[in-house]
């Protein structure tokens, strides 16, 4: 037998203000977490040129602080890391923000791709990409640029 201990009516004669979450925006920021210093110089690059900012993060420094103070557009993780891996970083996203666009590089190894799509699915996370490697720099762009336009940081569009 259930019982509903609680139900909760929505007051429709409340405030706008009160009735709808303030939506808060992102910033032209990208957030790299990895060990691998090509992976950093790459979006460094990019990034410096696209005008964009970017926050190169060890995998053995916490992830929410940084979300919370640059509220990036995207971040970046390598699913293997020396101190935290990908798919707790993807939790740490997923409390921030379940559709912040994640590109998450998961290695040569296919049972690792598996756990990547657990936690998306668990999280409930509609931004990640998976790549096995770090893409082109055609689709890196791509990705950012789509990242920056779902959190109405960034007006250039993808070609």
């Amino acid at each position: 037998m259930t019982h509903v201990n609680t139900i909760t009516i929505p007051d429709s004669f409340a405030p706008i203000e009160i009735a709808t979450p303030a939506v808060v925006g992102c910033e032209a920021v990208v957030v790299v977490v990895s060990d691998n210093v090509e992976v950093g110089s790459v979006f460094d690059n990019i990034c410096d040129f696209l005008g964009f900012g970017v926050e190169i993060v060890p995998t053995d420094a916490p992830v929410g602080p940084m979300l919370r103070r640059h509220r990036p557009m995207a971040v970046v993780a390598e699913l293997e890391g020396r101190g935290q891996d990908g798919c707790h970083v993807m939790m740490e996203v997923a409390d921030h923000d379940p559709g912040l666009p994640i590109l998450m590089l998961t290695g040569n190894e296919p049972g690792l791709s598996g756990a990547v799509d657990a936690v998306e699915e668990l999280w409930n996370l509609t931004g990640v990409t998976k790549s096995r490697q770090l893409p082109d720099i055609g689709k890196l762009v791509e990705f950012l640029f789509h990242a920056g336009r779902r959190g109405d940081c960034v007006r250039l569009m993808p070609a």
